[in-house]
């Protein structure tokens, strides 16, 4: 008899060394009540629940949902060891202007037959891309000229890393998400910065959320 949803998630939360708690605070959820429903078959995971617990995990969502694409991270040993990609993907460099624009690869208006090509580390979507930190509004954590990996089909979640436009602007910026009683803010993490939050409601599409960081090599 094949293995259902909630055995698979159970499955690759304790391959991954993480107890519900754990698994449920890395998702952004208060309590370990929506994995441990899950794990017990007891509710259907909603699609965005899905993709969290699927990021979280290192798998894709298709195997979480009917075991389907393989899992890629199957062997990993700890919480922390980054998936293993059997295929990795390059994704193309864009400048913040173009980040601002961006919809989809297929989709885009933006050729980028000419942009470099990154290596992504981690597992991705096809949407993904890579941006160049400029300006110091995420430092120390982040300094300028950091590469980072931009997903635009991870749900972006409080406290996540994430790119977005704002309604004012022509390009793209960096920012922490926050969600807190019901304010969305975006949160520059420089603890220097003149202004680190700004406000946001309506005026903001999140253009996609940090998957991946690292320095030039």
């Amino acid at each position: 008899m094949a293995d259902t949803v909630g055995q698979r998630i159970k499955r690759t939360r304790i391959e991954a060394g993480l107890t519900q708690p754990e698994l449920a605070k890395q998702c952004g959820w208060e309590s370990q009540g929506r994995i441990s429903n899950y794990e017990r078959d007891l509710r259907e995971p909603k699609r965005h629940d899905l993709e969290a617990i699927a990021r979280v995990l290192g798998v894709s969502v298709n195997w979480l949902w009917n075991g389907d694409s393989g899992m890629p991270d199957a062997e990993r040993t700890g919480s922390n060891a980054a998936p293993v990609v059997s295929q990795i993907r390059y994704v193309p460099e864009l400048s913040w202007v173009q980040a601002g624009d961006w919809t989809s690869i297929e989709t885009s208006q933006i050729d980028v037959s000419e942009a470099r090509q990154w290596p992504c580390p981690v597992q991705c979507s096809g949407q993904t891309f890579a941006l160049r930190v400029k300006g110091d509004s995420m430092a120390p954590f982040f300094p300028q000229d950091f590469i980072i990996f931009v997903d635009p089909e991870v749900m972006p979640l409080s406290g996540k890393k994430v790119v977005a436009i704002l309604s004012d602007s022509n390009e793209a910026t960096f920012k922490q998400y926050i969600e807190d009683g019901g304010h969305r803010m975006l949160k520059a993490m420089n603890p220097n910065w003149p202004e680190p939050y700004v406000s946001i409601n309506g005026n903001c599409r999140i253009v996609g959320t940090v998957i991946f960081a690292g320095a030039e090599v």
